[in-house]
């Protein structure tokens, strides 16, 4: 009984510890090698959706960064892109390119609902009575299942 609890109260313990482990790393890059390590040891932390998130938000940065460049005439290469990237956690480079986090949220809701929606079949009699089901796609605002509603507010059902 004694171990029981112990490895119970290890695992309570534990838990936390781990999950807070990629919440506190930071990307090194200080040198190319260094970033492709550190974006690794990241992706391998995160769960399945953030890790999407991750990587349209470096391409978005680094999209960002080239459009920032050619209008002000000059070039964006590698070194600039590891510079704006460097000591950032997970939180920064999410938020980079959109400090809302909106863009983010929109990353995870689609992620989300590609990676864990429950597959369909065409037995299932609510597939067609246009209810909201959860393998429906997160909608844009002012967007429902059936195309634009006129200015009305579009709400994701995760958010319900």
């Amino acid at each position: 009984m004694l171990k029981l609890a112990v490895s119970v109260l290890a695992f309570v313990v534990a838990g936390p510890a781990s999950a807070d482990g990629w919440r506190s790393m930071h990307i090194d890059a200080s040198s190319e090698d260094g970033f492709n390590e550190s974006v690794v040891e990241l992706r391998e932390k995160l769960p399945g959706a953030r890790r999407v998130v991750l990587e349209r938000s470096l391409q978005d940065i680094w999209v960002e960064g080239m459009k920032a460049a050619q209008a002000e005439g000059g070039e964006y290469g590698v070194s600039d892109y590891l510079r704006q990237v460097d000591g950032l956690g997970y939180r920064e480079i999410v938020t980079f390119t959109d400090p809302t986090g909106r863009t983010a949220q929109r990353y995870f809701d689609q992620a989300y609902a590609s990676l864990y929606r429950p597959p369909v079949s065409a037995a299932d009699p609510c597939a067609t009575s246009g209810r909201w089901l959860p393998q429906d796609p997160p909608r844009e605002a002012g967007e429902s299942r059936f195309g634009p509603r006129g200015g009305e507010p579009g709400v994701n059902p995760w958010q319900r």
